[in-house]
């Protein structure tokens, strides 16, 4: 399998350099030049395989050509066996014909687990196969961070750096980031939101000075290829587990970056019959109006209850306008490098296909307060505020005729606040086998949103790290406050 940027201005590469890449060095995001297909019966015949196996199924046309179908699915296998659960993911029945789909039984509670303990496999053994250096460079919410952390820290041949929105994520999710004890893995807090992140590790890999290091800079973020692919694998699980042969499924998807919304998409492509995606948005409603109004803006931020979701441009929906404007990197490029300046319209022709497939719905934060009340009351279940958009969005807008399976994204645990002002008297309880761990000694280090200080500090450590690296990490990120690191 071949890939190609959306923006047409980069060479065609392979697999490994799509892992390694991240972002295209034109700015656009890596695509297939194809989808492998599947017929129903195909698909039917898929049934009685465990995850690891449908997985390996589904995703290896993508990496074909690049890596050993048996070492592959050694990979697969590996990268699953640390999930609490055996059958990795879970269905819990809300009423009749309305599910959610439990995303999160992997190491961090949360859904990204699922294609990041494989990104980090995966990177591992492309970085032992070419002698290279990698380091993973990510912007985070909350969740991708501390997925990304989790599925590399066991791998020596990798190093990490996080940046995330400081007093922006939950204590939980930051102490998941900042509490490990691995050497290979840094949390940076910037003095920004989750977009002036974003912005800062974009930067980074169009920046000439990094990609002239003898070194593999590489995303954790959903702008890298194997996110998307991997996440497309539960579309199918649970098609297995519900439908009738044939049958057709609609999700509710809690959506930001629209990552997880694009992966339900490419298992449509590859065949699946979904009905529809239901784009669930707090707030920040970047998504429900492009697909209301037929347009794509940036909007402001603002800070809610469901902070994974609080972005204002959703990067892979740069994925979907290439679908959308026929595969046309040329034309897509020309809109691209006036946004967000200028706002994207949908094109005319793909309106109607958009309206079918794609709805849409935005709560607030009294709504989804109101949502995990209800839910917690009517079954005695618990969402997490994420999860209580999708189920809110399944409501309001979904057909109670056929299936429908909300995208259960993380653990109630990891939002308790939210979880304890929609609940009083619940008491959220820390499962037992990450209990420990988020008692360790925390090594915060705080940065302003500069690119170059930001840039001139991951340098250093770059630099300093291979001479006394656990010294150096300790010395430099257990302070609690900015460090010039010129001064070191």
């Amino acid at each position: 399998m071949l890939y190609k940027s959306t923006r047409g201005e980069s060479p065609i590469v392979p697999f490994s350099d799509v892992l390694l890449g991240g972002l295209a060095p034109d700015g656009g995001l890596y695509m297939p030049e194809s989808f492998p297909k599947f017929s129903i019966d195909e698909i039917n015949s898929w049934s009685n395989l465990e995850f690891h196996e449908l997985a390996s199924k589904i995703l290896f046309p993508f990496v074909e050509g690049e890596i050993e179908k048996d070492v592959f699915n050694r990979l697969v296998k590996e990268s699953y066996e640390v999930f609490d659960i055996d059958e990795v993911v879970a269905l819990k029945k809300l009423d009749e014909n309305r599910w959610v789909l439990e995303l999160f039984h992997g190491p961090t509670l949360a859904f990204k687990d699922l294609a990041m303990q494989l990104l980090g496999s995966l990177l591992n053994h492309f970085a032992k196969e070419r002698g290279e250096k990698i380091v993973v460079l990510g912007a985070t919410s909350g969740d991708t961070g501390a997925a990304a952390i989790s599925a590399c820290s066991r791998h020596q041949n990798v190093e990490v750096y996080i940046l995330y929105p400081h007093g922006k994520v939950t204590e939980f999710q930051r102490k998941q980031m900042t509490t490990t004890q691995s050497d290979n893995v840094f949390p940076l807090a910037i003095e920004s939101d989750f977009d002036g992140c974003q912005d800062i590790v974009k930067q980074m890999f169009l920046d000439n000075d990094l990609r002239n290091q003898k070194v593999k800079f590489i995303a954790a973020n959903s702008i890298n290829w194997t996110r998307c692919m991997t996440q497309s694998v539960y579309f199918f699980w649970t098609y297995l587990k519900l439908a009738q042969s044939g049958e057709e499924l609609s999700f509710s998807i809690p959506s930001g970056n629209f990552g997880h919304a694009y992966a339900g998409w490419t298992a449509k492509e590859m065949g699946l019959p979904i009905k529809s995606l239901l784009i669930a948005t707090n707030k920040n409603d970047v998504l429900h109006k492009a697909f209301s109004n037929n347009n794509y803006e940036k909007s402001k931020v603002t800070q809610t209850l469901a902070p994974s979701m609080d972005i204002s441009v959703a990067s892979n929906f740069e994925r979907l306008l290439y679908n959308l404007f026929d595969n046309d990197s040329s034309r897509l490029a020309e809109k691209m490098r006036s946004f967000p300046e200028n706002s994207i319209l949908i094109p005319e022709n793909k309106q109607k296909l958009v309206a079918e497939f794609f709805k849409s719905h935005k709560c607030d934060d009294e709504e989804i307060l109101q949502q995990i009340r209800d839910t917690y009351n009517e079954i005695g279940y618990m969402l997490d505020p994420h999860t209580a958009t999708g189920v809110r969005a399944s409501n309001k807008i979904s057909s109670k005729e056929h299936p429908v399976v909300v995208m259960g994204t993380a653990h109630p645990i990891k939002f308790s606040d939210a979880i304890e002002r929609a609940v009083p008297d619940y008491i959220s309880e820390i499962p037992e086998r990450i209990e420990g761990d988020l008692k360790q000694k925390e090594n915060i280090k705080i940065l302003p949103e500069d690119y170059s200080q930001i840039k001139d500090f991951i340098f250093f450590l770059f630099a300093f790290i291979p001479f006394t690296q656990y010294f150096a990490k300790f010395f430099v990120l257990s302070a609690n406050k900015s460090i010039d690191c010129k001064t070191l």
